[in-house]
Formats: C-alpha cells, structure tokens, sequence
C-alpha cells in the first residue's frame, strides 16, 4: 500500500476534518488515527473500506491503485445542450422514489435502443 498515508491524509484535509472527526468515525483514538497518515502503522482494511466511504472515493483511489478518484465530475461542465451536470443532479434529487424508477426504467430503455441500432 503505497502512500496511502498520503492519500488519507489529502482526502482528511479536503474535506476539513480534524484527525480527532476521522478517528471518531472509524471507533478509533485520535493518537491511532495519525499512527496511519504518519506512516507509523498500516491502515486496516475495513479502516480503508470506511474511509473510502467517508470521503466517497473508491478503495482502490486510496490504495493508490487508481490515478484519479472514481467519480469526480466537473458539475459546471456542460452535460447536454446548455444544461449543466449540476441542473441534472438537482433535478434527479427532486424526484421521488417513483419517478427515480421510472427515469431508470427509461435509461434503461434508451441504452437498449441505441444499442440495437434504434433511433428514437
């Protein structure tokens, strides 16, 4: 696991958080939690499995097995004609838990059809 001290470490200051937050989100000391950004100790799995939860990473960003974090997205970028990826999310969050089936059940049918050649 190399510079996963690093890693973590970034991700505690990127979200600001104390040491002392983290520690008590994982069920552990504070002086334990900075033995692992220290490089003193190796960090448990199920440590790593809960940060990457944390801080909404995949496992491997933080084992440094994966360049770039999974999932981070420009939201001001332009996600389709003039409309913001942020627009898209906010509108998604509105919905209820219906209307979320729904939209999948539509993605659903969307990816099919291009994929069988269909233009809808």
């Amino acid at each position: 696991m190399t510079n996963v001290h690093v890693k973590i470490k970034n991700l505690r200051e990127e979200s600001h958080l104390k040491q002392r937050q983290v520690a008590d989100y994982l069920g552990i000391s504070q002086q334990a939690y900075s033995y692992y950004e220290l490089d003193k100790r190796e960090l448990p799995s199920r440590h790593v499995v809960n940060l990457a939860k944390l801080y909404n990473v995949s496992t491997d960003y933080i084992l440094g097995m994966e360049p770039e974090r999974a999932g981070s997205y420009d939201l001001n970028a332009t996600f389709v004609q003039g409309v913001q990826l942020k627009d898209v999310l906010i509108s998604l969050r509105k919905l209820n838990k219906s209307g979320k089936a729904d939209l999948m059940k539509y993605l659903s049918y969307l990816g099919s059809s291009q994929a069988n050649g269909t233009n809808i």
